[in-house]
């Protein structure tokens, strides 16, 4: 099972539940997995889903809210794999439904509306959205992502306007005729986790997080490590490269003992860097020299090749 259908399956089972919060639960549903079809003998709501555990929620809820009876199948249906649609159909009283859930495309959505208007009846709100139209990365796999689609503008303003409400920065785009809003912040969607009441879904976006974190941390250490020993390995041939082009013409003899003796101090140590090679000047000289004192000798040096090799150069034009 992926992570986004266990979430899904947290966020169902989630118990103890008002039946104000049940019925901003529904709402999110109806709105996110419900098809309105005007016949000559009026409205027929088709509720359609792959989530058996949402059906188990949605039909019970309608029976004991409106004293209905609702039709209900199924279907298997074959793309690039199979999936069993299961339906609700409902006739009688889908008037009633339809105005109490909103569910004519473009009827007004309002964030204080009664059904969910304060914080525990729009996290359930949200929660059934995300049942019906959303999905997350899993966090060990992919990137860090959570979004709930809609063709709905309506429904998409409303969404926004709730995760705002939780200092969440929601962004949009267009996919496929959907609108799709949607996280990118690691932080952020563990907070909507958190806010939809997914406690196991948190722990386990969290977890995967800190290992993630850290594997990057160490992967970032390791090549910043490779790269400054490719740098460090490129400066020492070049200086290596400069003391032997002075001694080659006899520019070597003329260098102050400074040079001359930070020169054969690379040379003995032809891979080192400035760190070990002041650790390493006591074998040779019977005191440490200091890393600062090293560079500087070293940087006057490569100086001292690049003026002794240019002033060749005119001399030779």
């Amino acid at each position: 099972m992926s992570f986004s259908s266990e979430v899904k399956k947290e966020l169902l089972d989630v118990t103890d539940l008002k039946i104000e919060e049940q019925k901003a639960l529904l709402y999110g549903l109806l709105l996110g997995s419900t098809e309105i079809v005007i016949s000559s003998r009026g409205y027929k709501i088709i509720y359609r889903t792959t989530i058996l555990n949402a059906l188990k929620f949605v039909l019970p809820l309608l029976k004991k809210l409106y004293q209905i009876n609702v039709e209900m199948r199924f279907k298997d249906e074959i793309n690039l794999e199979k999936r069993r649609f299961y339906y609700l159909e409902i006739t009688e009283r889908a008037d009633d439904i339809i105005h109490d859930f909103k569910l004519i495309p473009f009827m007004e959505l309002k964030i204080d509306d009664e059904l969910i208007d304060n914080e525990d009846k729009q996290s359930a709100f949200i929660r059934g959205l995300f049942i019906a139209r959303g999905s997350i990365n899993d966090p060990r796999k992919n990137s860090y992502h959570l979004e709930i689609s809609t063709s709905k503008d309506n429904l998409l303003d409303l969404i926004e306007e709730i995760l705002i409400k939780k200092d969440l920065t929601p962004k949009i785009v267009e996919r496929r005729n959907q609108y799709v809003i949607y996280l990118k912040k690691s932080e952020e969607i563990s907070n909507m986790l958190a806010f939809m009441k997914a406690s196991s879904g948190v722990f386990y976006f969290e977890d995967q997080r800190i290992i993630r974190d850290v594997s990057n941390m160490a992967n970032r250490m390791t090549n910043c490590d490779i790269a400054n020993e490719i740098k460090c390995r490129t400066t020492c041939d070049k200086q290596l490269q400069a003391i032997k082009y002075l001694k080659e013409n006899n520019y070597y003899d003329n260098m102050s003992s400074r040079l001359q003796t930070t020169a054969r101090l690379r040379e003995e140590y032809p891979d080192s860097s400035l760190e070990e090679l002041s650790i390493y000047s006591s074998n040779i000289f019977g005191k440490q020299l200091s890393k600062s004192g090293i560079s500087h000798c070293l940087k006057d040096l490569m100086n001292y090749y690049e003026y002794m090799k240019n002033t060749r150069k005119i001399t030779n034009n």
